[in-house]
């Protein structure tokens, strides 16, 4: 009898455990992970592959957004990193030695709209055993306003020659926006801001120099839609800071 009462008392249990869900992966708010992605490449330098599974949590079960994004990455010697990356759609990652130290980098990107029209970027190291951040490369001189006679100018650096822009085939508009008087005269002095880089995209400089990073830029005028034009520059990593190879005004 006390047999028979133990195979049902397990029996039991059995059934109330399937029923039980699980939850695998979950971060640790309980929200659960999703699986994005996963790659292997000797990013140490070591000559061993570690394996890296790119992890995030979606806003919602109908939400395309991913709130949080990470990166969970082992070696085969029991060394782990985690490394906390923006959100936002799309995420993915590529590997390639953008610091030139022959072993490949982390180049993250993210979706900040769902049109995937604005980019978000990271770029890490693991070379030395550490996750280190490498920054990005990004414009510190960009400046432009609104010229007389419908025109606007953009200076990109102090040692490139401005950029003048005609928007006479916008003249309505601006005259519109109290910016022009009828005739092209300026009633305010307005600048112009540039917008942040919105694509990085890993270029191949040379085989001896290896890649660089080419970014695009768009410089708009009074909103979103008045797009002016976009600043395209080469980059390339050189003692621990990025500098510029070439930069040219797209209309």
């Amino acid at each position: 009898m006390k047999l028979c009462k133990t195979f049902i008392l397990l029996a039991l249990f059995h059934i109330v455990f399937m029923l039980v869900p699980t939850t695998v992966g979950a971060t640790d708010d309980d929200n659960q992970s999703s699986f994005i992605n996963s790659y292997e490449e000797d990013l140490t330098g070591d000559g061993f592959r570690e394996h890296i599974i790119l992890k995030g949590s979606l806003f919602s079960e109908k939400s395309n957004f991913y709130r949080d994004v990470w990166l969970d990455i082992a070696s085969p010697f029991a060394h782990q990193w985690k490394i906390s990356l923006e959100g936002g759609y799309n995420p993915e990652v590529r590997m390639i030695d953008l610091n030139h130290d022959h072993t490949p980098d982390l180049l993250y990107r993210v979706a900040k709209d769902e049109d995937s029209l604005q980019y978000f970027h990271q770029l890490y190291t693991l070379k030395k055993g550490t996750a280190q951040q490498i920054p990005t490369p990004k414009h510190h001189h960009i400046q432009g306003k609104f010229l007389d006679d419908f025109k606007v100018e953009i200076k990109i650096n102090p040692a490139m020659k401005p950029i003048i822009k005609n928007i006479s085939n916008d003249k309505q508009h601006y005259i519109e926006e109290k910016i022009y008087k009828e005739n092209g005269e300026l009633l305010k002095e307005k600048s112009i801001k540039p917008k942040p880089i919105n694509a990085l995209e890993p270029t191949l400089i040379s085989k001896t120099k290896g890649y660089g990073l080419k970014s695009r830029q768009p410089v708009k005028g009074l909103g979103n839609d008045d797009i002016l034009g976009e600043i395209e520059t080469l980059w390339y990593y050189q003692n621990e800071k990025w500098i510029v190879l070439t930069t040219e005004w797209i209309d």
